[in-house]
C-alpha cells in the first residue's frame, strides 16, 4: 500500500507504537512516521507507507504547529507534567501582557539545549537512556526557528500570572524544536520557574489535525472495506513544495535519473539552488522529487527520488 495516513495520536502511546498499529491495520509492513511525538503528547502523526516512505526526509523538514500549555512557577526534572517537581517560585505576580511580550523574544532563530529526556544521541546512547540512569551530561545548543508564538485566546489567560497559573499558546516552528524547552525558557526569561503542561500537535508535514484519523476510526474503516478512503496519494506528501508539470518524455528521462530544465513560471516559489521541486505527470501523479541546481547560469532539476 503506497500513500500517507494522518493519525491523531492518543495520549500514552509512543510514535513507534502508533506506526506498529498502522502496520497491523493496513497490512503494510513498510511504514514510518515523519516526526516523533512524546508519549504524553497528542495530535498529528503522519505515517508514510510503501513507496511514500521515500518522501519522509522531505516531509520532516516542513514547519510544525503545536498547542501547548505553559505552567508558571513550577519546574520539573523533565520540563513537562510527567516529571518530578524540582523547584517552585513561591511569590510572584506578572501581568499577562508582560508574558505575551516575552513570547516575541523567542520568535526567529534561537538556540535550544536539548532536554535530557530527548532522543538526541550522546556517545552512541540516547539522552533519555542516560536520564533513566540519573545521569546528566553537557549538551550542545541547537539552532531552531520559531515562526510564531501567541496565546490561543487572550481572554482565557488570567489577568495576573502567579504560582501554578496556566495559559495556552500556539507555536509554529521548525523541525527539531523542543516545545517543553521553549516553555521552560520563556518562564526563565520572566525570572520564574515553569514547565510545559499538555501538548497537542495541530500540524505536521503540511497536514492539519482536522484531517487526522484516530486509530479506532482506521480500524473501523478497514473492517468495513473503506480503508482506501483514509490513505492519501503520494502527491499529498509534497504539499507546500514548488511543483513543475512534466511531459511523458520528461517523466521517462527523470525516471532514468536525467536532469531537466527548470520552468521558471511553474517553480516561482523556489528560492534558489538546493530547493526541492515536485515533478507531476499530466494526470497529477507524482513522477519524482528533484533538486533545483544552477549549472552554467541555467536552472536545472536533478531528480533525487523517482516514482
Amino acid at each position: 500500500m503506497d500513500g500517507v495516513i494522518v493519525v491523531n495520536k492518543p495520549e500514552g502511546m509512543t510514535s513507534h507504537d502508533v506506526v506498529v498499529q498502522v502496520r497491523r491495520i493496513t497490512g503494510e509492513r513498510s511504514a514510518g512516521h515523519t516526526g516523533t511525538l512524546d508519549p504524553d503528547a497528542t495530535g498529528v502523526l503522519v505515517v508514510c507507507m510503501g513507496r511514500a516512505t521515500r518522501l519522509s526526509r522531505f516531509m520532516m523538514d516542513m514547519p510544525k504547529e503545536y498547542d501547548a500549555e505553559i505552567v508558571f512557577g513550577i519546574s520539573t526534572d523533565t520540563a513537562d507534567a510527567s516529571g518530578r517537581v524540582v523547584a517552585k517560585s513561591e511569590s510572584f505576580e506578572l501581568p499577562k501582557e508582560a508574558v505575551f511580550s516575552a513570547f516575541q523574544r523567542f520568535v526567529g532563530h534561537i538556540d535550544q539545549v536539548p532536554p535530557m529526556v530527548s532522543a538526541v544521541r550522546y556517545r552512541g546512547r540516547h539522552l533519555y537512556e542516560l536520564a533513566r540512569e540519573g545521569l546528566t551530561v553537557e549538551r550542545e545548543p541547537r539552532r531552531v526557528t520559531i515562526y510564531r508564538i501567541e496565546p490561543i485566546s487572550s481572554a482565557d489567560w488570567p489577568e495576573s500570572v502567579t504560582l501554578d497559573s496556566r495559559g495556552q499558546v500556539c507555536v509554529t516552528c521548525s523541525k527539531g524544536t523542543y516545545i517543553r524547552t521553549l516553555c521552560e525558557d520563556i518562564c526563565k526569561s520572566l525570572g520564574v520557574d515553569g514547565h510545559m503542561g499538555t501538548l497537542e500537535r495541530t500540524m505536521s508535514s503540511g497536514f492539519r489535525l482536522e484531517e487526522a484519523y484516530t486509530l479506532e476510526e482506521l480500524s473501523q474503516a478497514a473492517e468495513s472495506g473503506q480503508l482506501a478512503t483514509c490513505v492519501r496519494p503520494l502527491v499529498e506528501g509534497v504539499r507546500g513544495m514548488p511543483k513543475r508539470s512534466v511531459s511523458e518524455d520528461e517523466a521517462a528521462r527523470v525516471g532514468h535519473g536525467a536532469r531537466i530544465r527548470a520552468d521558471e513560471g511553474e517553480i516561482a516559489h523556489a528560492s534558489g539552488s538546493g530547493d526541492y521541486v515536485a515533478l507531476l505527470r499530466a494526470d497529477g501523479s507524482l513522477a519524482a522529487v528533484g533538486e533545483l541546481r544552477l549549472v552554467d547560469g541555467c536552472k536545472w532539476i536533478q531528480p533525487r527520488v523517482v516514482f
